[in-house]
């Protein structure tokens, strides 16, 4: 593990495109220094890499960090549905808090999504229902008026899909008036 930070590494990792002539500075620094050439080069290539070093590492900081957003979410989802259930077990709809204004339990909704299957696209695209492919959206608008819906009849099929979001605890936090803030203050 490296615990040292080099001058030259320091500036190279802070330079902007307004403050070049530091840089300059210390590369000349560096090439007119004493030391053998081999350590010259070794001092700015490895202060140059040292970036790549960071920026990896922050990749993989930022990659832990989506993965600990994600988690968190989906306890945070799958505590809101259980504690959901565990309320209506209860007959709870509502309670209120002092530092929380209430938890109220939203209502179960279903959503229904029609799924289209394309029998026959050449036909469709004959029939006028295509962008450069078959165009979903406009043999589905087509397909609610019957007499659009006799033109394409036989070259598609419509699945409506129940889709179910469960009740979950929605948390209503306590809003701050003015006064609040200022007496806190």
């Amino acid at each position: 593990m490296k615990t040292t930070r080099y001058r030259f590494e320091q500036v190279v990792q802070e330079v902007k495109e307004e403050n070049t002539d530091w840089l300059r500075d210390e590369f000349r620094a560096v090439l007119e220094s004493n030391k053998d050439f081999t350590r010259k080069a070794d001092y700015i290539g490895f202060s140059i890499a040292s970036i790549d070093v960071k920026v990896a590492s922050i990749d993989e900081e930022i990659k832990e960090l989506q993965q600990l957003k994600k988690s968190l979410k989906s306890a945070k989802n799958i505590a809101l549905k259980v504690g959901a259930e565990i309320f209506a077990e209860y007959g709870v709809e509502k309670i209120e808090g002092a530092g929380i204004s209430s938890i109220t339990v939203t209502s179960a909704t279903t959503k229904d999504v029609q799924k289209l299957e394309i029998y026959d696209d050449e036909e469709l695209i004959k029939a006028g229902y295509y962008i450069k492919v078959v165009d979903e959206d406009a043999v589905l608008e087509a397909h609610q008026y019957r007499h659009r819906r006799e033109l394409i009849q036989g070259l598609y099929s419509v699945t409506t899909i129940d889709t179910s979001t469960p009740a979950k605890l929605r948390v209503n936090k306590r809003r701050v008036s003015a006064q609040e803030v200022l007496s806190c203050a």
